[in-house]
């Protein structure tokens, strides 16, 4: 029904491009259900932004990058398209708290209603889904594009039908560069000749609230340095049962383990899991469950805890699927003085030391157990690593390391198009 609404009623000159371009008329009309409908107008912007969780919180990162990219330049604007979150009832709330919060920037918003201006020297977006979405009518309007790809959002290593977009979106016309911010997307993009190395730019991690970085740790408590427990927490959203691409069912069975050798030892769980995902009766009142968390409340928590745990997994949860080395919810951690234990499958991790800012596991119970027994045994090991991942972090993900490299270089390809 939607298909032939759109066959008999599309512009021609839409029509036929869409159809030289994609083969198939059928294969774009996902891109019209956002109700979106791009024009080329007088007024021309230095800068557009589009994403479709802004000004959401719950994804913070793209908050504080937007936020200063709206801020670094002057003639831009983003176009919000609130369809990437099912929690969309107070959409209107959540803008209207941003324009009170950045009231320098409340012109520079849009909303995915009608017509909208896209004429822009530059266009801008996060994720595969987001560019792949916006394709189109970049290349319809001849409108040139940088965008950043995180793992997710579409984005899926050796899945046939993503690669084809993925692919489809570096070939073409207006692709000025890509954003990479795991070392094995750009070995990927290589590897598969997907797109020519001049056009990719490697920035690790991501942008983060700078409030993260300046945390008041006077409250923070260690094991045996301000408490008596050595607590273990576990923090991840659920996607598919038992957790298992979070390695929910790992740190399960390693708490059940270490339980049973010391009385002193506390679990949390913290996220989309509950004590029903599976039994841990046996841990009795040595684990505690929160569900999600605001961010106030999950640095309070973070506070009381020694280190996160977190045994992902790449490629479990579909093929291609993998998450970006640390998660974002270690990252937090670390920022509150807590000692990370992640897996790195993918050897993702080009900027900490191993076994003094954080600690590489594998994702089984024996390989959690045996490097939580040796801070056990070891405490001021636990108090030196956390202090050194914190410095280190704070360092890696601070506005000069994240948001400089990338303002920098969406204003050398605005430039670069000016002339």
């Amino acid at each position: 029904m939607i298909f032939n609404f759109f066959k008999k009623h599309l512009n021609k000159r839409l029509k036929a491009f869409l159809i030289k371009r994609y083969n198939s008329l059928k294969d774009c009309i996902h891109i019209f259900k956002s109700k979106i409908f791009f024009f080329k107008g007088n007024f021309q912007k230095d800068l557009i932004i589009y994403d479709d969780s802004f000004p959401f919180l719950i994804s913070g990162f793209r908050y504080e990058e937007f936020t200063e990219l709206l801020k670094a330049f002057e003639n831009s604007s983003i176009i919000m398209n609130h369809g990437g979150y099912a929690i969309s009832n107070d959409y209107q709330n959540r803008v209207e708290d941003y324009k009170i919060k950045h009231n320098d920037l409340k012109d520079k918003l849009s909303f995915n209603k009608g017509r909208i201006n896209i004429n822009t020297k530059l266009f801008y977006c996060v994720f595969q889904g987001n560019i792949g979405l916006n394709l189109p009518w970049l290349e319809l309007n001849k409108i040139p594009f940088v965008f950043t790809l995180y793992p997710g959002g579409g984005f899926q290593m050796g899945n046939a039908g993503q690669n084809k977009v993925l692919s489809r979106v570096l070939s073409s016309p207006q692709f000025r560069r890509v954003i990479v911010t795991q070392s094995c997307t750009r070995e990927y993009l290589l590897k598969n000749n997907l797109c020519s190395p001049e056009k990719i730019s490697y920035i690790f991690g991501c942008v983060v609230p700078q409030i993260s970085l300046e945390k008041d740790l006077t409250q923070k408590k260690y094991y045996l340095k301000g408490k008596k427990t050595f607590d273990v927490c576990f923090c991840a959203a659920k996607y598919m049962e038992f957790g298992i691409d979070k390695g929910y069912d790992v740190f399960i069975e390693s708490a059940l383990s270490l339980a049973n050798n010391f009385d002193f030892i506390r679990f949390h769980v913290i996220g989309g899991f509950n004590k029903d995902e599976i039994d841990v009766t046996k841990l009795e009142e040595k684990i505690t469950f929160y569900g999600y968390q605001n961010f106030e409340d999950l640095s309070r928590l973070y506070l009381n805890m020694d280190v996160i745990v977190s045994p992902n997994k790449p490629f479990v949860l579909g093929n291609g699927y993998f998450d970006g080395f640390p998660l974002g919810t270690v990252v937090e951690a670390v920022f509150n003085g807590v000692v990370a234990l992640a897996t790195d499958e993918l050897q993702q991790n080009t900027e900490f030391l191993d076994g003094e800012e954080i600690i590489i596991i594998k994702s089984s119970p024996q390989s959690i157990v045996t490097e939580i027994i040796k801070f056990i045994n070891s405490p001021e090991k636990l108090y030196f690593i956390a202090e050194r991942g914190r410095e280190r972090f704070i360092e890696v993900y601070s506005y000069e390391s994240q948001m400089e490299p990338r303002i920098d270089l969406l204003k050398q390809e605005i430039l670069s198009l000016s002339n």
